[in-house]
């Protein structure tokens, strides 16, 4: 008489049966291109990209994207539970061209492979928040390939993506003046007279008596100096997390806010 199974072992069993079951479909999943067809599908794949999407136009080669292809592929092909066409792959492709793009446009600033106007173009078109970010790797090479009429165009990315400061350079036109008085986007090492020339102090320092009261202006005039953020502060009224440089007035400034003061004695 054949022996009854226990509770304990149909259990077992069971466990078995799932466990050789999910196996078997994880085997499944994973062998669903040879070697061959992987590398046949990335290399027809790159080669169509590079004419469809008009990558050559920036002098780019099938080689120069096949590893971003077989990435996707690989993505692709591991989502799903049957064998990819080609026709579908480059269906997802299509689907997915802003984010290649994107991607592409980001390697070529890692690798530091921008060297025409095109490729300049590229990454503001389709990776503009990275292009802000490089802004100061950028505008060296628009600088270097003679092309002024790009740089309003990174000045705005700047300001939207980069690390903006309130402090113009005058120079380069881009916020990026940093509190040791040097452009993090064109390398300039400034002085005061740079800044005080660029925002026209002695005209700020006229209007002042429209915004500040008497203590404060002579404050400004016992110190000796301003605080400037994007606007004239009085030392007492800097804000330690905002980015600011000290500017030291002069003679001749100072005479200013003591004219502003006896006229109102």
């Amino acid at each position: 008489m054949p022996r009854k199974k226990g509770k304990g072992e149909s259990i077992k069993n069971k466990e078995e049966n799932n466990k050789g079951h999910e196996n078997k479909k994880k085997s499944q999943k994973k062998a669903k291109l040879s070697d061959e067809e992987f590398n046949n599908f990335v290399t027809s794949i790159s080669n169509e990209i590079i004419d469809r999407f008009g990558l050559d136009l920036i002098n780019l080669s099938p080689n120069d994207i096949k590893d971003l292809v077989e990435e996707i592929i690989t993505s692709i092909v591991e989502s799903r539970v049957t064998k990819p066409s080609e026709e579908s792959l480059m269906k997802k492709f299509v689907n997915l061209k802003d984010q290649f793009m994107k991607a592409v446009a980001a390697r070529l600033i890692e690798r530091d492979e921008i060297d025409s106007r095109d490729r300049v173009e590229f990454i503001i078109a389709y990776a503009p928040e990275f292009a802000g970010k490089a802004a100061p790797k950028l505008y060296k090479i628009v600088k270097k390939i003679n092309a002024p009429d790009l740089i309003e165009n990174l000045r705005q990315l700047w300001n939207n993506y980069g690390n903006r400061t309130p402090i113009r350079c005058p120079v380069c036109g881009f916020n990026s003046v940093m509190p040791d008085m040097n452009c993090i986007v064109c390398g300039a090492i400034l002085d005061e007279k740079d800044i005080k020339k660029d925002i026209n102090l002695k005209d700020q320092l006229v209007n002042l008596r429209k915004i500040y009261n008497n203590s404060l202006l002579e404050e400004i005039v016992n110190s000796g100096y301003i605080i400037y953020d994007g606007e004239i502060k009085p030392p007492s009224l800097q804000e330690k997390d905002k980015i600011s440089i000290k500017l030291h007035l002069s003679k001749e400034e100072k005479s200013i806010l003591l004219n502003l003061l006896r006229r109102n004695v």
